[in-house]
């Protein structure tokens, strides 16, 4: 991984340590853990691709296999591997809990300690939005590295301009700039165009989908993240406003795209 120095390392990796030990699910997931109403129980829930039985898959960012244990129940043959050790421990005792044998690393993305064409299939949802974009693009070549041949990787990362990620940058922004507050795992954001150049560059075929159009959930700060902007009661409707709209970006209006907050991208070797 591409740091400044030994201490910006050692405090990004500790972000996640103390956040396997206070609180796994919430470090990972962050409100979306207890907006239920809008969400479902993401604690539970499946994949958001599609699993192949028997194929040899990589979640690269594994935290405490919340997809991994879904992935390992449809059949497929799941190695994680995380930066963070208490995040794997965490990980270890989860997929033990019910009934799977762990097969876990700790490592870095950017140098993946795998050899070439040896996985049928890999995904990291929301882990390049915690990297440089020099380490991102590091990340995406490692993984087609370890992709074989028509191997499918899943790559999910914030968008540049859904109201919510304009917000969050110009919040990140003010405290960084105007407080000096070190955010080791600062959010780096994707604008549609760039994600697909980055991809294309690398792979024979790359399809982006958007995903979650909505207002924000917070004003989100160090101070003010846990409160929730939008009164519950609205969440449910909201839920399915979001869909309409995303069937519609996704399909006959592709320019809406760019409004989601989140973009799955599926690319293949």
């Amino acid at each position: 991984m591409i740091v400044k120095d030994s201490d910006f390392y050692r405090a990004y990796v500790g972000v996640w340590d103390e956040g396997a030990m206070k609180d796994a699910p919430f470090i990972t997931l962050g409100v979306e853990a207890i907006l239920t109403d809008y969400y479902g129980n993401l604690l539970d829930a499946p994949p958001p691709f599609p699993v192949q039985k028997g194929a040899l898959t990589l979640d690269l960012g594994c935290g405490w296999s919340r997809v991994l244990k879904p992935v390992l129940d449809r059949g497929a043959h799941g190695i994680g591997l995380d930066i963070s050790q208490a995040m794997l421990e965490q990980s270890r005792k989860h997929l033990e809990k019910h009934g799977h044998t762990p097969a876990l690393l700790r490592g870095d993305g950017t140098r993946l300690p795998f050899r070439d064409d040896s996985f049928d299939a890999a995904y990291s949802l929301l882990v390049l939005q915690h990297l440089s974009k020099a380490n991102g693009k590091l990340v995406l070549g490692e993984v087609h590295r370890i992709l074989k041949s028509g191997g499918v990787a899943y790559i999910r990362v914030p968008s540049r301009f859904a109201p919510e990620n304009l917000l969050f940058a110009f919040l990140q922004f003010i405290s960084i700039h105007l407080f000096r507050y070190r955010d080791p795992i600062r959010m780096r954001f994707y604008r549609l165009g760039e994600i697909r150049k980055l991809c294309r560059g690398l792979f024979s075929e790359c399809e982006i989908t958007a995903h979650e159009f909505r207002p924000p959930w917070n004003i989100h700060t160090k101070w003010t993240w846990h409160y929730i902007i939008v009164p519950r009661r609205f969440h449910r409707a909201l839920r399915r406003f979001s869909d309409r709209i995303e069937a519609k970006a996704n399909g006959p209006l592709p320019f809406l795209r760019h409004f989601g907050v989140t973009l799955m991208v599926k690319v293949t070797k």
